[in-house]
């Protein structure tokens, strides 16, 4: 699995989480709670990549903005983006998560690939 599929997991998944309020939400909660290891793994990377990517001064001192944000140079931000680009692409292991109770999942067709036991409903795109 590619970091970039994950990273529209999460996004789709924390759209529709809120504040759990739902049976279904609280499911969603569960799954992001299986692959948020993996997830804060990634950010990980993407932090240090940042780090790497960073402007320093003569001394290898950080330059920072007020609020403590990194500054970077025009090619430093070239290279982040290249960077951060074939992180996306990089490959994870990433063993199926198996659902018990896949009653409200069926139409969350994104979870597809991530999960075992949820039989999805798909729409034929004449349907739509």
């Amino acid at each position: 699995m590619k970091y970039s599929n994950l990273l529209n997991l999460v996004a789709q998944m924390e759209a529709i989480i809120g504040n759990q309020e739902t049976k279904v939400q609280k499911k969603l909660f569960k799954i992001f709670e299986k692959v948020k290891p993996i997830y804060e793994a990634y950010q990980s990377k993407k932090d240090e990549l940042r780090l790497d990517n960073a402007s320093a001064n003569d001394k290898g001192i950080l330059n920072v903005t007020e609020k403590g944000d990194y500054q970077f140079t025009k090619e430093g931000i070239k290279k982040l983006t290249s960077d951060i680009k074939a992180l996306n692409d990089e490959e994870f292991a990433f063993e199926k998560i198996n659902i018990v109770n896949p009653q409200g999942l069926e139409n969350f067709i994104f979870l597809e690939d991530w999960t075992n036991g949820i039989e999805f409903i798909k729409q034929d795109e004449e349907e739509l």
